[in-house]
Formats: structure tokens, C-alpha cells, sequence
């Protein structure tokens, strides 16, 4: 997890990477998140974009939950150890429904209409926002300062489809 202040950009590490053209294991794994997304009849052209231009790999993991918490008081009605969720805005895309539109809802005609963005509070957060999200993670901003100035040590617990649990801690002074 990333400090910017009060946003926060979490970062997935990866576990491999997994595309068409691979072979054995991997493109058999590949295959079964296809399956699972139900994206198997995509027939058109992909143009292969360099940079940030495109080509936005994701992660083969989809989310059905997400946690903020400190373990200071931010203010009076959040305790330490209690939910920020209804204070943190989640931002970042995903083309889950785009594949769910059977390929012919995009977001918009442009570069990479096939993501939607994605940014609402984490509390309003739904797992189909969470559904094949950048491999490179996601942003969260808190929308309030914590009531008083001082050291947080803020947590994030994401709970996968599958049940694996995965959480980041980051050191915060809030003055």
C-alpha cells in the first residue's frame, strides 16, 4: 500500500501472468478464467497498445470484499478498529460489463471504452466492481481528514471469490 496523502494506491504482486498464446498448465488455467467470466467468444481484432496506452492485463483474481480501518480514532463515530469504508472513494475500472454485455456495451467509443471506471465509496462497493480489476490494483482517498492530527497505522483486508483473505498495513502522520 502506497501513501499520496490522504489517497492510497494498492498494489497487487503478481502470481504469473496467463494469456492466449501460452501452453500446458498455463493456457489451461487460462482457459478456466475464461470460463469463469464467461469471455470466450471474443472474435475481433485487438489492437496492442504500448505503455499506459492499453492492453490493461488483469488481475485473475476477483474481489467480494473490501475493508478500511486505522488503528487510531479518526473521529468521533470511527473509533480505532472500526470501518472507514463510508469515508474511503475506491477508483479504478474493469471491462467486467462490457464481457457481461456479450461485447457490445462499451463504456465509451474511445481508447480503452471497454473499462468502465469504477469510483464510489468502498462502502457502496458491490463484487462485480471488484471483478477483474487492473493488475496493477487500485486507488482509494479518504473524503475527511481524521479529527485530530497523529499516527495511523490504516489496514485494508481484501477478501477474494475464493475465499483467500489478503491484507496491507501502511504507517500514516496525519498533521
Amino acid at each position: 500500500m502506497t501513501d499520496f496523502g490522504l489517497g492510497y494506491s494498492v498494489d497487487f504482486v503478481g502470481e504469473g501472468e496467463w494469456d492466449i498464446a501460452m501452453s500446458g498448465k498455463k493456457k489451461d488455467f487460462y482457459n478456466q478464467l475464461c470460463e469463469k467470466h464467461n469471455d470466450v467468444s471474443y472474435n475481433r481484432r485487438v489492437r496492442v497498445y504500448f505503455y499506459d496506452q492499453g492492453l490493461n492485463p488483469r488481475c485473475f483474481r476477483d474481489f467480494v470484499n473490501l475493508e478500511v480501518w486505522s488503528s487510531a480514532d479518526w473521529d468521533a463515530e470511527h473509533p480505532a478498529g472500526t470501518s472507514l469504508n463510508d469515508l474511503a472513494r475506491f477508483s479504478s475500472n474493469t471491462p467486467w460489463p462490457y464481457i457481461q454485455s456479450g461485447y457490445t456495451q462499451k463504456y465509451h467509443e474511445q481508447l480503452n471504452g471497454e473499462y468502465y471506471p469504477v469510483d464510489k465509496l468502498i462502502s457502496e462497493l458491490t463484487p462485480d466492481d471488484m471483478t477483474l480489476l487492473p493488475r496493477g490494483g487500485f486507488y482509494f482517498r479518504f473524503v475527511t481528514r481524521p479529527a485530530q492530527p497523529g499516527k495511523h497505522t490504516l489496514f485494508v483486508r481484501l477478501t477474494a471469490d475464493d475465499g483467500k483473505v489478503f491484507e496491507a498495513s501502511c504507517d500514516v502522520d496525519f498533521q
